[in-house]
């Protein structure tokens, strides 16, 4: 794994080209916010990296901070999100804002990112709303306690139906979690998962 690159730009913006010696120069795909804050072409340049590997196809991806290639990382965590999606949604949101939304719960924040319809949305806040530290929400409280989702039947259903359940459906896979474990309502998104896998 590459963790990161330390050269010279010999191009920038989102498809940029980092000279590392040897006479070799590494393409590197960078969010538009990344290539805004790079140096002058001819510069030294430091980027983290992400190298993601197909059958078919190795891309490098680069980061200004590790702070954005751990939300990188996270994002791509979460099956329907891909790279190129992910990129674009560094692109119109920085790390610690799209950190916020997940962490809220703010799906219409997030289905203004490019590539980010409402199931996409509801699935990002599902599997990874918990995973977000509370650091990341820069003071911002909470409230009714830790859990960042807001709780109550309404919300599960929302998320279910968001996710392309019917209402009926929803409703009878929550309420057949909530009979194998009473408790699972205090967490959202553990009753959504236990409801999905009853499903």
């Amino acid at each position: 794994m590459i963790a990161f690159l330390d050269g010279i730009l010999a191009a920038g913006g989102t498809e940029a080209v980092v000279t590392i010696g040897g006479g070799i120069g590494l393409d590197v795909q960078l969010s538009a916010r990344s290539a805004d804050r790079l140096p002058p072409v001819g510069q030294a340049v430091k980027l983290w990296t992400h190298l993601a590997v197909r059958e078919d196809n190795w891309s490098l991806y680069g980061f200004i901070d590790a702070e954005e290639r751990a939300m990188f990382r996270l994002l791509i965590s979460v099956s329907g999100v891909g790279p190129k999606v992910a990129m674009g949604m560094l692109s119109k949101a920085s790390g610690d804002e799209i950190a916020q939304a997940l962490r809220l719960g703010d799906e219409k924040a997030l289905v203004r990112l490019p590539g980010i319809g409402k199931k996409s949305a509801a699935r990002l806040i599902v599997e990874l709303g918990q995973r977000i530290p509370d650091s990341a929400l820069g003071g911002t409280e909470i409230a009714g306690g830790a859990s960042a989702v807001p709780g109550g039947l309404g919300a599960a259903l929302d998320v279910l139906q968001a996710m392309g359940l019917p209402p009926v459906a929803a409703e009878q896979a929550l309420m057949k979690a909530r009979q194998s474990d009473p408790e699972v309502v205090d967490d959202l998104e553990l009753w959504v998962r236990t409801a999905l896998r009853g499903i």
